[in-house]
C-alpha cells in the first residue's frame, strides 16, 4: 500500500501527522512527554485522549478484541512491539502556532481538560508579538462562535497571563449529551482529508478548494447553501487580509459519522494588519497569498466553480457580489472597537 495517508517510512502517515499540534502548542506537549517535538508517534501517543475530531489513540493494551481479531484475519501484527506509554493526563492536540489549550468548564472558571474527558472548549492565548490578536480575531466576522473574554477565568497553573483577554472558542467537532457527557464528533482537516502533509498546506491550496468543493457537492449532507459558504468565506478573508487561510483552516464536520459538511470558520484572522512596510521579507509568505486574496473577486469565483465542475456560476457569482456589499455595509460600525491598525487595515480594503 502505497497511500501516504496510511503508510510512511519514518513518519506518522498524513492522516495522523496532521492531528499534531504546530508551533507553543507542540512545543508543549513535547516538553509534558519529555520527548523531542520531531517523535510524532511520541506526540500523538501522549494527546491520545484529546484529538481533533472523534479519533482517540490508546496503549496497546486497551486496543479492543474486535480490533485485534481483525488484524489477525488479515495477518497483520496490530501491536507495535516497542508501543509508547499512555496518554499523559492533560495532554491534547490543537491546531495553529498561536498557543492554545483545551479547557472544560468548571463552575465560574474553565481548567485544562484531564484524564479521559474530551476537551469542550478552546483558550486562545494572545503572544507577546501580537497582544493585540485575541481583539483582532473577535472584530465581528463571524467565526465558530468565537468571543474575547476575561483572561481570569482561566486556571492555568504555570503559566504566564500578562494579557487582559483570550479568545474563547466552543468547540464544534464536541457536543454535550443529555446525560452530562461530552461526545465527540469527528472532524477533518481539508488537508487531513485529502491526504496532504501539513508543511504543504499552502503549496496544495489552490487544488485542494477544487476537491473541497466537488467533495461538498457529491456529500448527501450538503446542499448548495455549503457550496455558498466557500464562496463567501473567501470574499470575507480577502477583504479582512486572512492571509492564513491553508489547508488546516478548512475543514470537513461529520454530524452523522459518514458524510461531510463544511466545518464552521475559525482561524480567521486580519494578518494583513501585521504587514511591516519597513520589513518585507516578515510574513512573506502571507505577503504572497494576500496577492491572490486582493484578485478574488466575482470572476475568480466563477473560474473556481467552473474548474470544480459546477455549473451554477453565476449563483456564485452573486454570493462574492451580495457578501462584499454586505460586509462594506456593516463592517465599518464593528470596526469601531477593533485594534487601530486592523481597523485601519480592513477599512482600505473595503473601500
Amino acid at each position: 500500500m502505497n497511500d501516504e495517508r496510511l503508510v510512511r517510512i519514518g513518519r506518522l502517515p498524513v492522516f495522523f501527522e496532521n492531528l499534531l499540534p504546530e508551533g507553543h502548542n507542540r512545543d508543549r506537549l513535547a516538553e509534558r512527554r519529555g520527548v523531542a517535538r520531531e517523535d510524532e508517534f511520541e506526540l500523538l501517543a501522549a494527546a491520545g485522549h484529546d484529538l481533533p475530531g472523534a479519533l482517540e489513540v490508546l496503549p496497546a493494551h486497551d486496543v479492543p478484541s474486535a480490533v485485534v481479531e481483525l488484524h489477525a484475519t488479515k495477518r497483520l501484527e496490530p501491536l507495535e512491539p516497542s508501543a509508547v506509554a499512555a496518554p499523559i493526563d492533560d495532554g491534547f492536540s490543537l491546531g495553529g502556532f498561536v498557543t492554545k489549550f483545551s479547557m472544560v468548564n468548571r463552575g465560574r472558571r474553565y481548567v485544562v481538560r484531564s484524564g479521559t474527558e474530551a476537551g469542550e472548549l478552546l483558550a486562545k492565548l494572545p503572544s507577546t508579538q501580537y497582544p493585540d490578536l485575541v481583539h483582532n480575531e473577535a472584530a465581528g466576522v463571524r467565526t465558530a462562535g468565537a468571543t474575547a473574554r476575561p483572561i481570569a477565568e482561566l486556571d492555568l497553573p504555570g503559566v504566564a497571563l500578562p494579557f487582559t483577554h483570550y479568545l474563547h472558542v466552543p468547540r464544534f467537532d464536541r457536543r454535550r449529551l443529555l446525560d452530562g457527557r461530552t461526545q465527540r464528533i469527528h472532524f477533518e482537516e481539508l488537508a487531513q482529508a485529502l491526504g496532504i502533509d501539513s508543511r504543504r498546506k499552502v503549496r496544495d491550496l489552490p487544488a485542494a478548494m477544487r476537491a473541497l468543493l466537488v467533495l461538498l457537492k457529491q456529500s448527501p449532507a450538503g446542499d448548495v447553501r455549503e457550496l455558498d459558504e466557500v464562496f463567501r468565506r473567501w470574499i470575507a478573508y480577502a477583504l479582512m487580509g486572512n492571509t492564513d487561510a491553508h489547508t488546516k483552516d478548512w475543514a470537513l464536520l461529520y454530524e452523522d459519522g459518514v458524510h461531510p459538511r463544511l466545518a464552521p470558520a475559525y482561524d480567521m484572522v486580519c494578518v494583513a494588519a501585521y504587514f511591516d512596510p519597513a520589513d518585507p521579507r516578515a510574513l512573506a509568505q502571507n505577503r504572497r497569498m494576500d496577492e491572490s486574496l486582493k484578485a478574488w473577486n466575482e470572476d475568480a469565483a466563477e473560474a473556481l466553480a467552473k474548474a470544480a465542475g459546477l455549473l451554477a456560476f453565476n449563483r456564485f457569482r452573486r454570493v462574492v457580489r451580495e457578501t462584499r456589499e454586505r460586509a462594506r455595509e456593516l463592517w465599518p460600525a464593528l470596526l469601531a472597537d477593533a485594534p487601530a491598525r486592523v481597523a485601519a487595515t480592513i477599512r482600505q480594503r473595503l473601500a
